[in-house]
């Protein structure tokens, strides 16, 4: 991080501009990978598995990013040390070398990738869009390092409704591109009272049919204001429902029409995914996609 920013931020105007032409190009619903395609010998978080991604059909990879004690940003997600290092420690306790010598022991083959570098996967795949999660916590220094490296025209940022975070991006000179992940109207409209953010959706949870946006006519309302309507089909360890049971395990193990075909009834313009090949292919056989 030893460059200049640039020294010309992009207008709103310019990236709505880039957000609009990838829904002209893609159509929708957006195909959005989760930390990539982790198959094989391709461990989550990594340019392998970023480009695994795009070549089985996602529109948008979406990534973890954590800080170095020294500040250098890396793709990893937060809880998984014992899992792909063997050993329990916090990842964001070990320095950009420290950090830069440890390699995974679980997933990886003989190249026993490690840790990398967020620069260096925006470099090593520089027409991809990327869904940056998990990273509210180092605003507003990774959105200098984000501005710095010039991708704010691929970028989609998101967070929960936190106060603190959305300050940070909305006092940020970069009207850089972002969505909360909100359970209720009321949420959203708490978000949308900060001036100064750069709103093009939500991400709309529902773990039970009495959540409001498990109605398609509350879903409907904020489309009618904004492009993107993610809904979330992953199943994740802890057993969390995302959005009631339309998830990936219902697409696989019952039929996709029952998961994804779903989400997209009730209004999903992005679906944010596991199984991205599997979901495009559904996407094509329903005539939805190209």
């Amino acid at each position: 991080m030893t460059s200049s920013l640039r020294t010309e931020a992009p207008s709103r105007d310019d990236l709505r501009a880039s957000f609009d032409a990838l829904i002209r190009a893609r159509g929708t619903p957006l195909v959005i990978a989760h930390r990539g395609t982790t198959l094989g010998s391709f461990p989550d978080n990594t340019l392998r598995s970023a480009t695994g991604a795009v070549l089985s059909g996602a529109d948008v990879v979406e990534i973890d990013v954590i800080a170095s004690s020294d500040g250098e940003y890396f793709l990893f997600h937060t809880g998984y040390e014992k899992r792909h290092f063997g050993e329990d420690f916090d990842v964001r306790t070990l320095s950009s070398a420290e950090l830069a010598a440890k390699r995974f022991v679980w997933q990886g083959g003989p190249e026993k990738p490690g840790v990398e570098k967020l620069a260096d996967l925006l470099h090593g795949l520089p027409h991809t869009w990327f869904n940056i999660d998990r990273s509210w916590g180092l605003w507003p220094g990774l959105l200098d390092e984000l501005a710095r490296l010039g991708v704010a025209d691929r970028v989609l940022l998101k967070s929960p409704p936190k106060p603190e975070a959305l300050a940070a991006l909305a006092k940020h000179p970069v009207p850089f591109l972002y969505f909360p992940i909100v359970r209720t109207p009321e949420e959203l409209e708490q978000v949308e009272a900060f001036e100064g953010l750069h709103l093009i959706g939500a991400e709309l949870l529902a773990s039970t049919p009495a959540d409001a946006f498990a109605d398609p006519a509350t879903i409907a309302e904020v489309a009618a204001r904004y492009p993107l309507i993610l809904l979330n089909a992953l199943n994740l360890e802890n057993g969390a429902r995302l959005y009631l049971d339309k998830s990936d395990e219902t697409s696989l193990m019952v039929a996709p029409e029952a998961g994804w075909g779903r989400l997209v009834e009730a209004g999903a313009t992005a679906i944010h995914t596991d199984w991205p090949h599997v979901v495009r292919q559904f996407l094509r056989e329903q005539m939805l996609r190209t």
